[in-house]
């Protein structure tokens, strides 16, 4: 198709072809995310219950995904988004796209609270005890009031930002208890915060997604 052109021609038109198809499948991957996190967020102000797709999922690869999609946003703050120890752990019995929502929720909430330069952590560790895996979001951003850590344990927890519907940790909430695991916070003001969740490898029970409740209760 090239050969009638000079070999530097041919290698510059190769480079904007890979590129082109870069671009082309990040648009259409993060086109499918955006339309999983509007179901999301429908089902979760609807009360709604949908069964997950359980398959072999690594945490590392959500990690990385989670990473790549909101890179550039953190770039745009001077943050630095860090995968720490998750490709060592095993895979887990989980649905992908419902574990990207949540890790995807977490990271994105802590981007405008991270001041420049600073840093979002996600590591991983295996208890073999408890037959599961220990995952810690942590950051080093201002802080979380101490109204909303204690709504974590309701069944509406809500988030801190002051623009949104307020669903996103009673979406990752929803997720995590989904997989038959569990989530928790400590923070400091001034001092970052830091979301302890587990994930058992095999879910306990059939699978099945996370229902509210008080569906009748008004969206926070």
């Amino acid at each position: 198709m090239f050969s009638h052109l000079p070999p530097e021609t041919v290698n510059q038109f190769q480079v904007s072809q890979k590129l082109s198809k870069d671009i082309t499948d990040m648009i259409r991957k993060n086109a499918g995310r955006i339309q999983d996190r509007v179901r999301e967020i429908a089902d979760c102000v609807k009360g709604l219950s949908t069964p997950l797709h359980i398959a072999p999922c690594s945490l590392s690869v959500v990690a990385n995904e989670v990473i790549k999609t909101l890179g550039l946003l953190a770039q745009e703050k001077d943050l630095t988004i860090i995968n720490e120890n998750l490709e060592r752990l095993p895979p887990i019995q989980g649905d992908e796209r419902r574990l990207f929502i949540a890790f995807y929720n977490l990271v994105n909430n802590a981007i405008p609270e991270v001041p420049k330069g600073g840093t979002i952590t996600l590591k991983g560790t295996y208890d073999e005890s408890e037959a599961g895996l220990g995952i810690d979001v942590t950051d080093t951003g201002r802080g979380m009031p101490a109204h909303i850590q204690e709504a974590l344990s309701t069944d509406r927890p809500m988030g801190q930002k002051t623009k949104g519907i307020g669903l996103g940790l009673e979406i990752v909430k929803g997720v995590i208890n989904s997989h038959g695991g569990h989530i928790s916070v400590e923070s400091e003001p001034g001092k970052g915060t830091a979301f302890h969740i587990f994930l058992p490898l095999q879910p306990p029970f059939s699978p099945h997604a996370y229902r509210r409740t008080t569906p009748e209760s008004p969206a926070g």
